[in-house]
């Protein structure tokens, strides 16, 4: 709290500020609108190459109404590595609605690991970002569906003449770990359009779990090679010789020395072959062509992540229900035993799970203006694909090769109490892999009029979308599902169940409009609304804002309106099966967890409310926000944890006849009811010193409640999440102050730079292990204040280059990312990995070199 009071302070001495207008598209049906009636942040693409991210993303890290986005990969989650999204007020991905020059873009073809629908920011070129507006606040009545936690709008470049290179180079100090990139931006006027290309390319090298220390020291799987023994039995000779009771637990005799952690069991330590950062190139197009009338833009992405190692092999989930008889793969027992394994272990390599994601976004729009009527007719269509590779074991040909009918030549034997003895040909051939095709694609045409009468301005206009999803699964891969969403028919795989084939499409039309006036000098006000109608639902959603300026330099601002968020196609329609660990009744294990649609979700619906005092005078702003989101059938994944909790034999967990977890199946649902409520407040400052200039930022957010139901001895309750890790609930950590200090000092065309980013501690209610807390495990997540620094130098004014053709720009900056190389605070998440990836970087210290040349035509 001390270090915290002192970021406050520090700002604050030096605060003296201006209310400046901007001009922005975010938020506004309304051309040339000002920011008068709504929380927008506006980041430049000058501020992207200032703070220095490898990728669109991870902005996030320095947004202070974010909380819970997806800027990282966590490579334990199995579904959603190399993509992104970004997330505001805490809620699921789909409650924030990204835009790309005011478009929509589609939806990826499956729901995150968490189960919610989003949009992938890694379609975005930072080469050719203009700047990016975060709106705060619901936009339902402007933008339709998702719009409830708020709006991101990425405007992209439109006119540019010249080309612009960027080279960029990101790498840690304590790690094998970079991030190289490359950029190119060209513009010309071309027969009267302007014409602008692009092109970018990044190389992100792997950087893996056990080049971190303590980070995996929990992902440690009693499923290692042991075995129960259900009857006596005596052993003479061999490897197992001894005598053995009815019911004893039985380790590998080798365990150690084919890769294993001798504890009772013989465990596997999974943890340290996965990766933190996976293999990834990513390949980005950009292309616009514009004019008075027409405008017709088209980006394309690619991004292939190359290695995402998993374990050699999963858990042999369906075997802890089957009894190893008597000379069944090499078993010297005389008795039955039931084997809690796997067919490959440590001394087997890690396997990969490559992942090929591309998506695109192309829109046509034609402008048109009459006497006093501004037409826009648009069409836009955009579609992300990801094909991924999950390698397991084939179950049907283990279970040949167990009982000596394996291989090619179906006369092999597995042996699961000798490794070693399995041959090079067996293990191939047990080898199998989950492979599956999920494609999401919208097609939207949109018709905008504006006009204006007096002193009001007016808009107006109308939308139709389709929106199809399309998922397919290889053959052994392909699960069923009864009404109860059991599952019946399991895919011919160990550990991953696979999903089922889904082909569905719906249609949304919608009607909305948005006036704004001034009753007098000083008061003006805003009313907009849209109508929306789908299969099965329809929504009108209006939204009031009113701004008043008491005295020149101090103003009011409040809005109250209603928004909405439509189900996904994803979370209505398809079936996956994840990987997942769960704390069970004694230990925490990995286990099979079933995500299956639920077709009668219904939209969730909120009304929003924020509360605005601004003060501004001679170059100087400070704001307060008070924000209020009140939610009704929000849309969660249910929490596989968390139904555990309540009832670790109810009707969705699968256990076999010894109590063994094997699986838990999960839904969507509509939570009744949640309310959430903070406060965003901001201060920003220039003043002349040293013959240059001091720019100073300071965004905060304090989040007071995000209150949702559980059950409870007296019936429901609202519980606060704020402060908590929330690991048993169906939200995620929620840290309840945030703060970003960015300070900038200018002069001849020099810039230095220093970041301040706070993040508040927080409770996690977890039952900690006595192995964790011998390890230093406690129930708080400690705060982070991480400081960046960088410099920029204009190379250009000491170097000259003859050229004719017009003026160039040449600048380097050199960036320091955690500059006092801070550790990610410790979580106590067993058996995942020990730091909350939707909040901390565990890279520590990160090196960043930009070289920029610019030449203008």
């Amino acid at each position: 709290m001390i270090k915290l009071f002192l970021l406050i302070l520090i700002s604050f001495s030096i605060f003296s500020n201006e209310e400046i207008e901007e001009v922005i598209t975010t938020g506004t049906l309304l051309k040339e609108s000002e920011s008068k009636f709504s929380p927008v942040e506006i980041i430049t693409a000058e501020k992207f190459d200032e703070i220095g991210v490898s990728t669109i993303a991870e902005i996030s890290k320095y947004l202070s109404a974010s909380s819970g986005s997806h800027f990282q990969t966590n490579t334990m989650d199995g579904v959603d590595q190399g993509m992104s999204a970004i997330t505001l007020r805490g809620l699921d991905h789909a409650s924030t609605l990204l835009l790309i020059n005011s478009k929509r873009q589609t939806f990826t073809g499956t729901p995150s690991y968490n189960g919610e629908g989003y949009v992938d920011a890694n379609i975005i070129p930072k080469i050719a970002l203009t700047k990016m507006e975060v709106l705060k606040e619901g936009a339902t009545s402007v933008y339709g569906s998702d719009a409830v936690a708020g709006v991101i709008n990425f405007i992209t470049v439109k006119k540019f003449s010249g080309y612009k290179l960027d080279l960029d180079s990101q790498y840690s100090t304590n790690y094998n770990q970079n991030d190289i990139g490359f950029g190119f931006l060209y513009g010309k006027d071309f027969e009267n359009f302007d014409l602008v290309f692009g092109f970018e390319r990044m190389e992100r090298t792997p950087l893996k779990a056990y080049e971190i220390d303590q980070i995996s020291e929990l992902s440690v799987s009693g499923l290692g090679n042991s075995f129960k023994i259900l009857g006596d039995d005596v052993i003479e000779s061999g490897l197992y010789a001894g005598e053995y009771s009815n019911g004893q637990t039985i380790p590998d005799p080798n365990c150690i020395e084919n890769g294993g952690i001798l504890d009772g069991r013989c465990r596997f330590a999974y943890g340290r072959g996965f990766n933190i950062v996976n293999d990834e190139s990513h390949e980005k197009f950009y292309t616009r062509l514009s004019n008075r009338n027409h405008d017709i833009s088209l980006i394309f992405s690619n991004v292939k992540v190359n290695d995402n190692p998993q374990s050699p092999s999963y858990p042999a989930l369906p075997f802890l229900a089957r009894d190893i008889e008597p000379g069944v793969g090499g078993s010297p027992f005389n008795v039955p035993v039931r084997w809690y394994g796997r067919p490959l272990g440590g001394r087997y390599p890690w396997r990969e799970s490559p992942k090929d994601i591309s998506q695109y976004h192309f829109n046509y729009s034609f402008l048109k203006d009459f006497e006093n009527l501004s037409l826009e007719t648009s069409f836009t269509h955009s579609q992300h694909e990801n094909f991924h590779n999950r390698p397991d074991i084939v179950d049907s040909r283990f279970l040949s090769a167990l009982y000596g009918n394996g291989g090619e030549s179906g006369d092999l034997q597995w042996n699961i109490f000798d490794p070693s003895q399995n041959s090079i040909e067996l293990v191939e051939h047990i080898k199998g892999a989950e492979i599956s095709n999920k494609i999401g694609d919208l097609t939207t045409f949109d018709i905008l009029a504006q006009t204006s009468y007096r002193n009001i301005n007016l808009a107006f206009g109308t939308q139709a979308s389709v929106e199809n999803l399309d998922i397919n699964f290889n053959e052994i891969s392909r699960a069923e599902f009864d009404s109860d969403g059991k599952i019946i028919k399991t895919a011919d795989l160990f550990f991953l169940g696979g999903g089922k084939n889904v082909n569905e499409s719906r249609n949304k039309y919608s009607l909305y409009f948005e006036l704004d006036s001034s009753f007098l000098p000083n008061f003006d006000y805003r009313f907009s609304g849209r109508f929306e109608n789908s299969e099965n639902f329809s929504s009108f959603d209006p939204k009031l804002s009113f701004k008043y300026k008491f005295f020149e330099n101090f103003s009011f601002r409040i809005s109250s309106g209603t928004s909405f968020t439509m189900p996904s196609m994803g979370q209505m329609f398809s079936s996956d099966i994840k990987l997942g660990s769960v704390r069970d009744i004694e230990s925490s294990v990995f286990v099979r967890q079933a995500q299956i649609g639920n077709a009668d979700l219904k939209p969730a619906e909120s009304t929003n409310t924020n509360f605005g005092l601004i003060y501004g005078n001679n170059g100087n702003r400070l704001s307060f926000d008070y924000w209020e989101i009140d939610f009704e059938n929000r849309i969660e994944g249910q929490s596989a944890q968390a139904l555990l909790s309540e009832d670790p034999f109810g009707p969705s967990i699968t256990r076999n006849e010894l109590g063994d977890l094997i699986g838990v199946t999960t839904t969507y649902f509509n939570e009744e009811s949640t309310v959430l409520s903070g406060i965003d407040y901001g201060l920003s400052t220039v003043k002349s010193f040293f013959n240059g200039e001091v720019e100073l930022i300071l965004q905060g957010t304090n989040l007071i409640e995000f209150l949702t139901p559980e059950q409870s001895e007296n019936g429901t309750i609202m519980i606060n999440r704020v402060g908590k890790h929330n690991f048993d609930a169906h939200t995620h950590s929620l840290p309840k102050n945030r703060i970003n200090t960015f300070i900038n000092y200018k002069k001849n065309k020099s810039k230095y730079s220093l970041i301040a980013r706070y993040l508040d501690g927080y409770i996690n209610n977890r039952t900690i292990s006595s192995k964790a807390l011998s390890l230093g495990y406690k129930n708080k997540v400690d705060s982070s204040l991480i400081f960046d620094i960088s410099l920029e130098l204009p190379i250009s004014q000491y170097l000259q280059i003859n050229n004719n053709s017009g003026d160039y720009d040449l600048k380097t900056s050199i960036g320091i990312i955690n500059l006092f190389d801070e550790k990610a605070p410790r979580l106590y998440n067993a058996p995942d990995f020990s730091w909350d990836s939707r909040l901390h970087d565990p890279r520590g210290r990160m090196i960043r070199v930009n070289f920029q040349l610019i030449f203008n035509n």
